[in-house]
């Protein structure tokens, strides 16, 4: 078999992805995390898999991989006398990412840090890593995350004038008021920014901006 992939750039050169034969497109290639009494994860231990006593390359395996079981997209819109709504929504079922970001920040030492920029999340708080051995950055399977979503990209609501201006019974004028707001909402368990990631690698994307408009359409 061959493989190649992906990899997550902290000075470690960390490689999550892999493309192998009989294997996903893009599987994540990780260790296998073990976990306390209580389901927490134990910082830098792994399953061994191979039995040979260490921990190394040779225990990753596949695991989940980027690609959705389903993709879905709806675009509806309903008209009442002079109201109009439409809105454009999509989904992704059974898509998985690796959280990076979690992963980057899951050590005392990154979390302490002040840079504003810098801030972490509270699941990497409560995570405790203290980044003393060097297993506590390894690619790991706590990490790999489900990701679908709902999205709703589009919401529109508009009014329409069939008679903005007239003279006696001469229309001269017509019109359409209308309010669009863009990534209104999305529905996801993923607690990250943004789950739909390119390639399945969530490392700190720069999240899609809700916008508004309101605009006007005049016919004369």
């Amino acid at each position: 078999w061959t493989w190649t992939g992906s990899k997550v750039s902290r000075g470690n050169n960390t490689l999550v992805q892999v493309n192998k034969v009989g294997e996903p497109l893009n599987s994540f290639y990780v260790f296998q995390q073990v976990y306390d009494e209580n389901g927490k994860p134990i910082e830098g231990l792994y399953v061994d898999r191979d039995g040979n006593g260490k921990i190394d390359n040779d225990d990753r395996y596949c695991y989940k991989n980027p690609a959705p079981d389903v993709i879905m997209g709806l675009t509806t819109k309903f008209i009442y006398k002079n109201w109009d709504f439409s809105a454009a929504f999509h989904a992704s079922i059974g898509n998985y990412v690796y959280y990076d970001f979690l992963n980057s920040k899951a050590e005392l030492m990154k979390i302490n840090e002040t840079n504003l920029f810098r801030n972490t999340t509270a699941e990497a708080v409560e995570l405790g890593f203290k980044g003393t051995t060097d297993l506590t950055t390894n690619a790991s399977d706590y990490f790999v995350r489900n990701a679908s979503y709902l999205k709703c990209s589009n919401m529109t609501l508009g009014y329409s004038f069939p008679a903005l201006i007239k003279t006696g019974a001469e229309k001269i004028c017509s019109g359409r008021i209308y309010f669009t707001v863009q990534n209104p909402f999305i529905i996801t368990k993923y607690k990250g920014i943004d789950p739909e990631v390119s390639n399945g690698i969530d490392s700190n994307p720069y999240p899609r901006p809700i916008s508004f408009q309101l605009g006007l359409n005049l016919n004369f």
